[in-house]
């Protein structure tokens, strides 16, 4: 489900995880979440072919792709790079609902993280991994 909110907007749930809308940007999150969102104020976002929504309120319509054939996509190279063990133990986290596993934000704590999988996991990659256990 896409959300978009016209502010910042903060979620926490009773597990302890907190999900972050910033004003404008849209968001793709559970049902549960977007559920919750939408009870907020904010508004789902359709994703329509050739339409790219910025804003609820303004709709820009994207050049259509009519010849397939000469479409060249040159491929990205992978640069987020995820350790599924790691989501699969902040899945657990969020799943315990352990209060004293999180910090004031809602974020897991480093040193539950780094015990849960067994070593220590650099900050870019909990945060990536965590925003796909939220989401998932």
């Amino acid at each position: 489900m896409r959300i978009v909110s016209g502010k910042d907007l903060r979620i926490a749930t009773l597990s302890g995880a907190v999900v972050l809308f910033k004003a404008g940007e849209p968001r793709t999150v559970s049902h549960t979440i977007g559920a919750i969102a939408l009870q907020m104020g904010a508004k789902q976002v359709e994703d329509i072919e050739g339409v790219i929504v910025k804003d609820p309120l303004e709709i820009q319509i994207t050049e259509t792709i009519t010849d397939v054939d000469t479409l060249v996509v040159e491929p990205e190279e992978a640069t987020d790079v995820v350790d599924l063990e790691l989501v699969a133990a902040l899945e657990r986290l969020i799943e315990m609902g352990n209060p004293q596993d999180f910090k004031s934000d809602g974020s897991p704590k480093a040193a539950i993280v780094n015990r849960a999988v067994g070593r220590t996991v650099r900050s870019e990659e909990r945060e990536r991994a965590w925003e796909i256990a939220l989401n998932s």
